[in-house]
């Protein structure tokens, strides 16, 4: 059988080896982990056997305990996730159930819904090297009839591949995600995205998770894992490390990033999925549930809720080395900053250098860094500052005006100030005392979904309890209200949970520009930052309560080239076919607003 002989396979297992135990505390008492080593870089032929051997009897335990459990229906599964955006945090990790509906004794049953009994068979294998004879209750040919055929394939490869895989997505797409019911456009399922079958270790962020459904998807006993997850108190972090080690599932860790202070919420999406040949970056606006990917949740009703995200496909380094940080294009420069700041190991970023990010130059990777930062505006590089030297480091600065269309999943308290901001940084301008943006409500149509909206989708209103908005924040006299336009979806009846800015313009010189931002940041303070100019003329410290990432895409100026538009006119929003399809039905500038309804409100006052 193949085996990890490849050098450079065994440098990438090596070096991200150490991230896959938990996550260093910054203190030890905090998260009570074990700071003992563990071996997960093992590559001999008779433990792979036995390791093999150990999945399919987990697997067939695993088949045995599910088969006989319902499905949650759409209202118990949308109910759940309402209740845990509501509170901002998950109070504790996904459970197993009974085909009773009861929820199964931690001691046996994980997070996963894998059987320890057999996970911890699965650890013997790999520990003791039992001896190969398949035991008389337990045959070997058996096993391997009844196993999955894909639990049968070895997630090692050969080292001296005939032919090599050519690259997906080289230079990034944006895509929408697979909805259940829908025609196939130009979207992507979860299966697609992750290439399960080509994946060694995967990193992945999200705000909300369904463990069960991802372990579906990407096997722990195949693939190794980080997950990096939102908990603000220390008292969540350690039950849910505790849990985590009680269900004894191998190859997986949780990391928590830096969540003192002003911060609020892990809220950013993003996975690094590492294979042979390449680095696949993923930045969804998805949480990984299977009502945000579309996925079919029961055998009648088709997907309620729509997201997009962008990938990128980075080939390994020709020469084989560890690349420097110094050396990489800006998105790249910007991506391993964020990956520093969440505190992931060294180890994780030394795997990503060792990808090349030369096709990624006409990208910006935007985040936002929880937490207090201060210096000039021009020096930051988070938030909307960041926005702002993303559009200058793109050369989509020098802009003489500008049309913003934003689809958000959630609203703050926002206000002109905060419309003015945005629009600055948009143009790749700084926040100063002169800046102010006149009449900035004419240039802004905000997408959010009606009431009535809601009410009439196809999950209906048990589906809208991750789209937030207060009543308290939309009465207030401050609320520019005239930029809302209803979220109609060009797949009729499914809801939102997109966060998608579309930026079109005219540079000084006459000439026309678009872009898209896809990511995890809603519109609101919380996700970009609060920020003031003082009286002295300097801006004050930002303050950013979440952390957030996405991507901004341009359109190719080949596009723009070929665009018939009179002198000074800005693009139509038909622009960005090619680049990104609009997941939304473009409301008139003048006459889309809400009139007499009311937005869908998550929370009444």
């Amino acid at each position: 059988m193949a085996s990890y002989s490849d050098r450079d396979e065994e440098d990438l297992k090596l070096a991200l080896a150490l991230s896959m135990q938990q996550s260093p505390p910054k203190d030890a008492d905090r998260l009570g982990a074990n700071n003992e080593a563990v071996d997960l870089t093992s590559d001999t032929e008779e433990e792979d056997d036995d390791m093999r051997r150990a999945i399919a009897m987990s697997l067939q335990e695993c088949r045995k305990s599910s088969s006989p459990r319902p499905p949650k229906t759409q209202s118990q599964s949308h109910t759940t996730l309402s209740e845990q955006r509501a509170s901002h945090e998950i109070p504790s990790l996904p459970t197993t159930r009974t085909a009773s509906g009861s929820a199964a004794p931690s001691g046996q049953m994980g997070l996963s819904g894998l059987d320890r009994k057999a996970m911890e068979e699965a650890r013997l294998a790999r520990c003791g090297k039992r001896k190969r004879d398949p035991s008389p209750d337990q045959p070997h040919k058996q096993i391997a009839s009844t196993a999955p055929a894909q639990s049968r394939q070895p997630t090692t490869f050969d080292s001296n591949p005939k032919h090599g895989r050519e690259l997906q997505y080289p230079r990034g797409a944006i895509k929408r995600t697979f909805a259940t019911g829908f025609p196939r456009t130009n979207d992507i399922t979860i299966d697609e995205v992750l290439q399960a079958e080509s994946v060694n270790i995967a990193v992945v962020s999200s705000f909300m998770w369904d463990s069960e459904w991802l372990n579906k998807k990407l096997s722990p006993l195949k693939v190794k894992q980080i997950w990096i997850m939102n908990a603000k108190s220390q008292d969540v972090q350690q039950r849910w490390v505790r849990e985590m080690e009680d269900a004894g599932i191998p190859n997986l860790r949780i990391h928590f990033p830096p969540m003192g202070g002003l911060i609020h919420s892990m809220h950013s999406k993003f996975m690094l999925l590492f294979g042979r040949d390449k680095l696949r970056l993923v930045v969804p606006t998805a949480n990984m549930t299977p009502m945000d990917w579309g996925d079919k949740v029961n055998n009648w009703q088709p997907g309620v809720m729509e997201n997009s995200l962008f990938l990128v496909d980075l080939p390994r380094r020709s020469d084989g080395v560890m690349g420097k940080k110094q050396d990489l294009t800006t998105f790249g420069k910007e991506l391993v900053c964020f990956l520093e700041k969440q505190e992931l190991d060294k180890k994780v970023i030394e795997g990503v250098l060792k990808f090349d990010f030369t096709q990624t130059d006409h990208l910006a990777f935007v985040h936002a860094i929880g937490g207090v930062h201060k210096g000039e505006q021009q020096q930051l590089s988070t938030g909307l500052p960041g926005l702002a030297k993303a559009i200058r480091d793109v050369h989509l600065d020098d802009v003489k005006e500008i049309e913003l269309d934003y689809a958000s999943a959630s609203l703050g308290a926002i206000n002109d100030n905060f419309l003015q901001r945005i629009y600055l940084a948009a143009q790749g301008k700084p926040l100063t005392t002169t800046s102010a943006v006149s009449q900035v409500r004419r240039h802004f149509r905000i997408y959010f979904p009606t009431d009535d909206a809601v009410q009439n989708s196809i999950g209906g209103p048990d589906c809208g309890g991750i789209i937030s908005l207060s009543s308290h924040y939309y009465n207030a006299a401050t609320f520019p209200r005239e930029c809302l336009r209803n979220y109609d979806s060009t797949r009729r009846g499914m809801l939102s949970h997109n966060k998608l800015l579309f930026v079109r313009g005219i540079k000084n010189d006459g000439r026309p520009f678009a872009w898209v931002y896809v990511g995890s940041a809603n519109m609101s303070e919380s996700a970009w930052g609060a920020q003031k100019v003082l009286k002295s003329g300097q801006t004050g410290s930002l303050n950013i309560r979440n952390w957030e990432c996405g991507v901004l895409m341009p359109v190719p100026n080949e596009k723009m080239a070929d665009m018939k538009l009179n002198d000074g006119a800005i693009p139509p929003m038909s622009v960005f076919r090619g680049t990104v399809e609009v997941p939304f039905v473009c409301a008139d500038p003048l006459y889309g607003q809400y009139g007499d309804k009311q937005p869908w409100f998550r929370v009444v006052g």
